[in-house]
């Protein structure tokens, strides 16, 4: 029985039937699709009010994020819904034909795949060798896949997330300082990718490493018929993964990510074929069935409300019902701030020395970028941290009930404030002490703030009454606010090493 029969007649069939052009046209498409995803982002911003990351269509977040989900039903920082929904439609689709994902979908596979082209050109016969240490360096993804699930579900972040040279591309050239380690690992990548095809995906893809163990169970398989094979083993010489495939008749092999060059490229036609269930699959069956697959999934999400790509906006208050100046996001805006925590606008620009001329509409994390400025959104959280524990917050709320905090500086449909409310804002005196060393910043490690300052790491957590471990190369605004502190919490904990030495 066979679903469509691998073509065997004689002649060239229509170049757009070609089997590379099927599986190439599917990659470009997914391709595509991120790219203007990661585009949108960069250009929008995020949040609510904006438009979705491309973490929100990772599979891998929802391993990361699997944990969590079980046990408390929330998510970590940065993962959505979408990324649960999209990691159990990747599973059924392995289950049902085994790794084509990886070979077929995967937007960064297909750069590293396309990179090789080129390094074909650069090392010609070199180009992706193999041998036992390179086959044992492929289990390295699964080192890499346990360290980082353990990791995750333990501190409750994402600790791959700074390292990640997936984020890093689809980030188009922006945060490098604040993702040093995944830019430079997206060049390793990179360059490594010119001499081993796909070199992320053999060596380091945790998602990879997931969907390999899963595929050994996959209903869809290439096989081999010993009928009129010729063992000229041209087909591992195609793969990317030199794949044994004259040692049996049935491919199981972990690797294979089901690209299918094998099935083109063999001299003798239906001697390789891809089959499960007792059909037989062609090159443009798969493609359908695998995209078909993708679509239907999401679309029965959507339909059932389950689908989400962007955080929904989140209360000022924490579980106690206490306002938090830990609840603040970098797509929040100084007015929002404002309204949401009764702040008068005067003391919000004062508080973080904000000029004038920053329209309150502007996103937290826009205002470095957009006004040049030494700004980051932790030293909003700085100054409504310091206000609410300031005696005078204690009026705040009553005075909001009459009239809402930033409503004189913000108009309902959201037009920037007047001139004279910027003035008075940037006249006003600050609410709180501005102390602490304020070369350190959100973005940076404890590792990097110890190098910069000489205030080693262990002192730090001694002094912020931190006994859990910390990852050191984590940037610090990934863990201090699930463990109750600021950023300026630790610019004092380093003031106060300097004072003592």
């Amino acid at each position: 029985m066979t679903l469509t029969q691998i073509e065997t007649r004689p002649g060239k069939s229509a170049w757009y039937r070609s089997p590379r052009v099927i599986r190439h046209g599917v990659m470009i498409f997914f391709f595509l699709f991120l790219l203007h995803v990661a585009y949108d982002h960069q250009v929008q911003g995020g949040g609510p009010k904006g438009t979705p990351s491309i973490e929100a269509y990772c599979p891998f977040g929802g391993v990361e994020n699997l944990y969590q989900f079980l046990t408390t039903g929330g998510y970590i920082r940065h993962i959505e819904p979408s990324a649960m929904i999209l990691m159990g439609a990747v599973l059924l689709l392995t289950l049902l034909f085994s790794r084509g994902f990886c070979g077929w979908i995967c937007p960064f596979g297909s750069v590293q795949e396309w990179l090789g082209l080129v390094g074909r050109k650069i090392f010609g016969k070199s180009y992706n060798p193999t041998g036992p240490w390179e086959k044992r360096l492929r289990y390295l993804k699964y080192v890499i896949l346990g360290v980082i699930v353990v990791l995750t579900w333990r501190m409750g972040t994402l600790v791959f997330r700074p390292y990640d040279p997936f984020l890093a591309f689809f980030h188009l050239g922006n945060g490098f300082s604040e993702m040093p380690y995944a830019y430079a690992a997206l060049g390793g990548v990179l360059l490594g990718s010119l001499k081993y095809e796909r070199f992320f995906c053999k060596y380091a893809c945790p998602l990879g490493a997931v969907i390999g163990v899963a595929g050994k169970l996959g209903l869809t398989k290439i096989v081999r018929s010993d009928e009129g094979c010729k063992g000229c083993n041209l087909c591992q010489k195609k793969c990317f993964a030199h794949v044994d495939f004259l040692g049996t008749n049935t491919i199981t092999d972990a690797e294979c990510n089901h690209c299918l060059d094998c099935v083109v490229h063999c001299p003798k036609p239906n001697v390789l074929s891809l089959k499960g269930a007792g059909w037989s699959f062609s090159h443009g069956a798969y493609a359908a069935l695998l995209v078909a697959g993708l679509v239907t999934t999401v679309g029965l999400s959507q339909m059932w409300g389950k689908w989400r790509t962007q955080p929904v906006m989140v209360g000022y208050t924490n579980a106690a019902g206490k306002l938090d100046a830990g609840q603040i996001r970098g797509w929040m805006t100084v007015a929002d701030i404002s309204d949401g925590y009764r702040i008068p606008m005067p003391a919000l620009y004062a508080g973080a020395k904000l000029p004038a001329a920053v329209d309150p509409a502007t996103r937290l994390n826009q205002v470095a970028k957009k006004y040049k400025l030494d700004f980051e959104p932790d030293s909003m959280r700085d100054v409504v941290a310091r206000y609410l524990g300031s005696s005078r917050t204690q009026e705040a709320p009553a005075a909001a009930e009459r009239k809402p905090a930033g409503q004189a500086a913000v108009k309902a449909e959201g037009k920037p404030a007047e001139p004279r409310a910027r003035a008075q804002a940037a006249a006003a005196p600050p609410q709180a002490h501005t102390g602490g060393d304020a070369e350190v910043k959100g973005f940076m490690s404890l590792s990097e703030i110890a190098d910069k300052t000489g205030a080693p790491a262990e002192y730090i957590l001694k002094s912020l009454q931190i006994s859990d471990p910390v990852d050191a190369s984590l940037p610090v605004r990934e863990w201090m606010h699930s463990r109750g502190k600021s950023i300026q919490d630790i610019r004092d904990a380093v003031a106060e090493h300097k004072k003592g030495r």
